[in-house]
């Protein structure tokens, strides 16, 4: 746990805490007021420090990507306390409850909008060294079988000569919030990374049918690149598997998180996949 008080010490302005937003074992979320501006603040746990995350790297790479007006404007930062400071933006958390057609070719198009982007290969990190990091967190885990099931998944799908693009890496439904324009959150995994993984990521997190796949793909595919529906499928699968990655990184981390990681769950709908 951390002591919010000792936080809120640390930021330099006026600042008043409001309400948690959401809460899990890297971080809390809270909106709040800051400097008479609407506020989301984000207060590090332990754990983000052992995961391989590069807050530095997250805050240069949103300074970088703010033109896209797709992103959190950055109000306040104290890289030492875990603790970042963005605008509030307006809005409601996206869904496709009603079928909207027009809705999943704009995401699909603001998407390929963030793929375009251009940025130094010093600030963005690749992938891989994602699934280097578990790989060697999780040796001797239990169940090494879908560890190796997931690696294994990773490594054929992954081809090394295949055009690498600048990722969001974590589009789960909390993440994208739609407003005047399409914004996605929480850019912590940010790095490059095949185009299919945050495709794949948006069918498994909205849970999307045969029909809005095709607009999603149709909305994306142009002369930048064309997704092929069936390397799609398997990239779907991996979103679930590098899932079951994470939550097992977290628990070899900290025990504590057990309940809420849901583990046997996971697994039997891994095996079931």
């Amino acid at each position: 746990m951390i002591n919010l008080q000792n936080k809120i010490n640390k930021i330099s302005g006026n600042f008043k805490l409001e309400n948690e937003i959401k809460s899990g074992p890297i971080s809390k979320i809270f909106s709040c007021e800051f400097n008479n501006i609407k506020s989301i603040v984000r207060f590090d746990l332990p754990l983000a420090s052992k995961l391989n995350l590069n807050r530095m790297k997250e805050i240069m790479i949103l300074n970088e990507i703010s033109f896209l007006n797709q992103s959190p404007k950055i109000l306040f930062e104290n890289i030492s306390e875990g603790i970042l400071i963005w605008e509030y933006i307006p809005g409601e958390q996206l869904n496709f409850s009603q079928k909207d057609e027009q809705l999943l070719t704009d995401l699909s198009r603001s998407l390929k909008k963030i793929h375009k982007i251009k940025l130094s290969k010093s600030l963005v990190t690749n992938f891989n060294e994602s699934i280097i990091f578990y790989k060697t967190l999780l040796v001797n885990s239990p169940n090494q079988k879908l560890i190796n099931k997931s690696l294994k998944l990773f490594e054929e799908i992954n081809d090394e000569d295949s055009q690498l693009v600048f990722s969001h890496n974590d589009l789960n439904i909390t993440n994208l919030l739609i407003g005047n324009n399409i914004y996605f959150l929480d850019w912590e995994y940010a790095s490059m990374n095949s185009p299919y993984f945050d495709i794949a990521s948006l069918v498994a997190s909205f849970n999307l049918d045969h029909s809005e796949i095709n607009i999603l793909v149709e909305g994306y595919s142009d002369n930048f690149i064309a997704i092929n529906k069936e390397k799609l499928k398997k990239w779907v699968s991996f979103t679930y598997y590098l899932d079951y990655l994470w939550r097992i990184s977290i628990l070899k981390l900290d025990a504590s998180y057990k309940q809420s990681m849901k583990l046997d769950e996971f697994e039997n709908f891994l095996i079931n996949l």
